[in-house]
């Protein structure tokens, strides 16, 4: 099972490593990714996770580090069930089939196959979206850089 997290204070660092320690205390073995960005550059992807947990923990009512994976799970799902339905945006599904039951279905696409425009329409979507609903959503990082180069 793949876990993100960002590390970006000294808290979060904390964080990683009491995480870091105890999976490695209950696994024995685990692959590691780093990924390296400059200061003020979170990338759009986890900006969104980002976005999506601070959006289920308002609705819930509960502090973000209470978001399971389960609400985060759904709170993605339904935005991009809602993005869908208004805007129809073709690269946001796609057909699903499986060879061994002959079954097919269509299926929201994942984040990180979509391209830098998709993810900006998705996530200025996701902020006005979240406002409406009284959830304000900060801009930083690479989508912050994107959004002021969108305006000039």
């Amino acid at each position: 099972m793949a876990e993100e997290f960002i590390v970006n204070s000294r808290a979060t660092l904390a964080a990683a490593h009491t995480r870091l320690i105890d999976n490695f205390d209950k696994h024995k073995h685990t692959v590691y990714k780093v990924v390296q960005c400059e200061e003020g550059t979170l990338p759009m992807n986890s900006l969104v996770h980002v976005w999506l947990t601070e959006f289920a923990a308002d609705l819930a009512q509960c502090h973000p580090k209470q978001v399971t994976k389960g609400m985060l799970e759904g709170i993605k799902r339904s935005a991009k069930g809602w993005f869908y339905h208004e805007t129809q945006e073709p690269w946001m599904v796609h057909k699903v089939y499986c060879p061994l039951t002959k079954r097919s279905k269509t299926d929201y696409t994942s984040m990180k196959d979509w391209k830098k425009g998709e993810k900006l329409m998705f996530m200025n979507w996701l902020q006005m979206f979240a406002a409406q609903r009284g959830t304000i959503l900060e801009s930083k990082g690479e989508y912050a850089d994107a959004v002021k180069k969108q305006n000039k």
